[in-house]
C-alpha cells in the first residue's frame, strides 16, 4: 500500500450555502510521490480555477478527530476564509511545509504568491496522476436497536 495517499480530511463547498463535510480518502498514485504527501487538495470536478465550488482537503494519516481539531473547529471560528487560508492551515496542522494539489487546473500568481508568503508551497500535479481513488463523505452513522431481545 506504499503507492497509497491514506488519511482523513473533509469536503469543502464555496459559496452562500457553505459546508464542510467529513471525507475519508484513499488514493492511488505513484509510490515515490504517495510517500512525500502529508497534506492534499483534490479537485475532481472544477476544470478550471475559476469555477472552484467543492474540493476535498486531506491530512495524510489523520483520523477524524484530528480533522475535527486542526482543521474544521480552526475554519469554523473564522466564518469565512479563503482557498489560501484553507490550504495554509492544512500545510501548518499537518506539519510541512507544501500542500499537493491534484486537479485539472493550474493555480494563479495571485494564489501561489499568497501561500508563499503563508510560507507554503503548492506543489501542482495533473489529476491523472491518480490512477483510481475511494472518496468516503457524508457518512451518518446510527444504532440500531434491535426490537429482539435475546431471552
Amino acid at each position: 500500500m506504499n503507492d497509497y495517499v491514506i488519511g482523513s480530511g473533509a469536503v469543502l463547498t464555496a459559496g452562500p450555502q457553505a459546508t464542510i463535510a467529513a471525507a475519508s480518502l484513499h488514493a492511488q498514485t505513484d509510490p515515490a510521490l504517495a510517500a512525500g504527501v502529508r497534506a492534499a487538495l483534490l479537485d475532481f470536478e472544477s476544470p478550471s480555477l475559476g469555477e472552484l465550488s467543492k474540493v476535498v482537503v486531506i491530512g495524510a494519516g489523520w483520523n477524524p478527530r484530528r480533522v475535527e481539531a486542526e482543521l474544521v473547529r480552526p475554519l469554523l471560528s473564522r466564518a469565512e476564509c479563503s482557498l489560501v487560508e484553507v490550504l495554509a492551515r492544512l500545510a501548518q496542522a499537518s506539519g510541512s511545509r507544501e500542500v499537493h494539489c491534484f486537479a485539472h487546473w493550474m493555480p494563479d500568481d495571485v494564489m501561489t504568491a499568497a501561500l508563499r508568503r503563508a510560507g507554503v508551497g503548492l506543489v501542482v500535479h495533473p489529476l491523472d496522476a491518480i490512477r483510481q481513488a475511494a472518496l468516503i463523505s457524508g457518512q451518518t452513522y446510527s444504532r440500531w436497536v434491535s426490537p429482539l431481545r435475546a431471552a
